[in-house]
């Protein structure tokens, strides 16, 4: 099974927005839908800029959210409506520079929206807070609430 890596809007927007606003900015094209997907899933593809290869992207809403979090259950996406996956497939490391690229597109070009970054829904690998900017997690800081202590003060709104 390959990974993927997530970046999670703080965004008012509906996905499909977000889909138009992310082919816009970064030249993409649609994935036309051979499976069936909901209405609500957007699959758009491009090139990759570090390596050889093309990016695939879903842009929908986050159903990863963990309903009424408590401190013990809350993750730190809970909040944060939209979900972009992002795969190159068979280079991790190659998919994860891809992605941090595009988090930095993002943060420069939508400079009032709060976003993470993640690996595989697991994974917390940046933050973008607006007036605080970018924060960068130690290695093996997950999403979940036993490291709310290194992820609290980059979530908005604070939860866990």
């Amino acid at each position: 099974m390959s990974t993927q890596e997530n970046i999670f809007l703080q965004s008012g927007a509906a996905a499909a927005d977000e889909a138009k606003l992310l082919r816009e900015l970064l030249e993409l094209e649609p994935i036309p839908d051979t499976t069936g997907a909901g209405p609500d899933e957007h699959g758009l593809r491009g090139p990759a800029r570090t390596v050889d290869g093309v990016l695939g992207y879903v842009i929908q809403p986050n159903d990863n959210v963990e309903p009424d979090p408590t401190p013990e259950t809350a993750q730190a996406f809970d909040t944060y409506p939209i979900e972009i996956d992002i795969w190159l497939g068979r280079d991790e490391a190659a998919q994860l520079q891809e992605a941090r690229l595009i988090f930095d597109r993002l943060v420069e070009a939508r400079p009032d929206v709060p976003m993470l970054l993640c690996h595989d829904l697991d994974l917390l690998v940046a933050a973008y807070r607006p007036g605080q900017g970018v924060h960068e997690f130690p290695a093996g800081t997950t999403v979940d609430a036993p490291h709310a202590d290194r992820w609290r003060d980059w979530v908005l709104p604070d939860v866990g």
